[in-house]
């Protein structure tokens, strides 16, 4: 079955892709559509790829800060393994990206790697806390717009990040109680196994935590996330502008807090479930019609993917990624999960 470890991975989320894609575009105006594109200014689209690539600088950056109290990586060095797990990402549903990434930097460097896992969490945290932060931005400008369900959805998106925040803070300063706290539940209702298994995970998680060493850390950490962000949201200001399309200046805030919520269900790329975002709630809060929405997302998604698949490839090249390393770190995850727990120290080691 291992040669299949890929596959698993691929195929439930083409599937939903497919299903997602076909329910957003199956009443598409194929002339209205046709009509736009002509109209389309397309040059305007490469302005999207100077804050695109500004923010994946602000990644290396960003990540090369949550490395130092470790050892002191290179750009280079960092580069690499993180376009190359954006790319893995951009293929696969789930989290093996993330693995590739730490274990491509802990091949390259002297970084251990439940280390360097550590640190690929944390930034993805902090991703996921700036993301909360424009959550409410956009709940504050358009609340009277918004309709009951889509309000509780931002909500809940925005108090998913701020409790995973509060979690975070109290595994830092109570460790093991903390842990103790979070597992409880589960062996409560008599899964002592799989609770003694989170306790011990939450607690090596939270020595990684170290890494933010005081709040100084922690504010620059949150200066380069802000920074990531917005250097992405500007970048979709090009998509309105080849589309003629007026925009405020929230608009590209709320494109990226509907592709976040797309991304949650696993996808290839968010493929299907970002555009079914985007068109199910843009068209009722900006003013926009429903096939302009459509083209919209398409350009979007296109324009924020294509690039880092592109450069990803040439790169995982480059850094001696094979199709089999990724299948036995896919597999690993699988096991993993059936074991109830997550050792990155315990994933395959990278082949030199």
């Amino acid at each position: 079955m291992k040669k299949f470890g890929i596959w698993k991975h691929i195929v439930p989320g083409v599937i939903i892709a497919c299903i997602a894609l076909y329910l957003t575009y199956r009443k598409t105006d194929t002339a209205q559509l046709l009509s736009v594109l002509r109209e389309m200014q397309w040059p305007v689209l490469l302005l999207v790829l100077l804050p695109l690539t500004i923010s994946y600088v602000f990644r290396v950056i960003r990540w090369r800060f949550l490395l130092s109290p470790i050892c002191d990586v290179s750009a280079r060095d960092a580069a690499g393994p993180l376009i190359t797990g954006f790319f893995v990402n951009s293929l696969l549903p789930g989290r093996v990206g993330e693995i590739v990434r730490a274990l491509l930097l802990s091949r390259k460097t002297s970084v251990p790697r439940a280390s360097s896992f550590a640190t690929v969490v944390l930034a993805r945290i902090f991703d996921g806390l700036t993301l909360a932060a424009m959550t409410l931005i956009v709940l504050a400008v358009l609340w009277s717009k918004l309709d009951s369900t889509i309000r509780l959805g931002l909500i809940a998106a925005g108090l998913l990040y701020i409790a995973v925040l509060l979690m975070l803070v109290a595994l830092r300063r109570w460790r093991e109680g903390t842990a103790r706290v979070i597992s409880a539940p589960l062996r409560w209702i008599g899964l002592k196994t799989v609770s003694v298994r989170l306790e011990k995970l939450l607690i090596s998680f939270a020595h990684g935590l170290e890494i933010l060493r005081n709040w100084k850390d922690t504010i620059r950490v949150s200066l380069y996330s802000l920074c990531v962000w917005g250097a992405l949201a500007i970048s979709v200001i090009p998509v309105f502008w080849a589309m003629h399309l007026q925009f405020m200046w929230y608009y590209p805030l709320l494109v990226l807090v509907l592709a976040g919520i797309g991304m949650l269900i696993p996808t290839p790329a968010g493929t299907g479930t970002v555009h079914g975002a985007l068109v199910l709630v843009l068209p009722g809060l900006i003013g926009i019609t429903v096939e302009n929405v459509r083209i919209l997302a398409l350009l979007f998604h296109t324009t924020q993917f294509m690039p880092i698949i592109l450069v990803g490839l040439i790169v995982a090249v480059r850094e001696g990624l094979t199709a089999s390393a990724v299948s036995s770190i896919a597999e690993s995850e699988d096991s993993d999960i059936q074991n109830n727990g997550f050792d990155p120290a315990k994933t395959p080691v990278m082949p030199d």
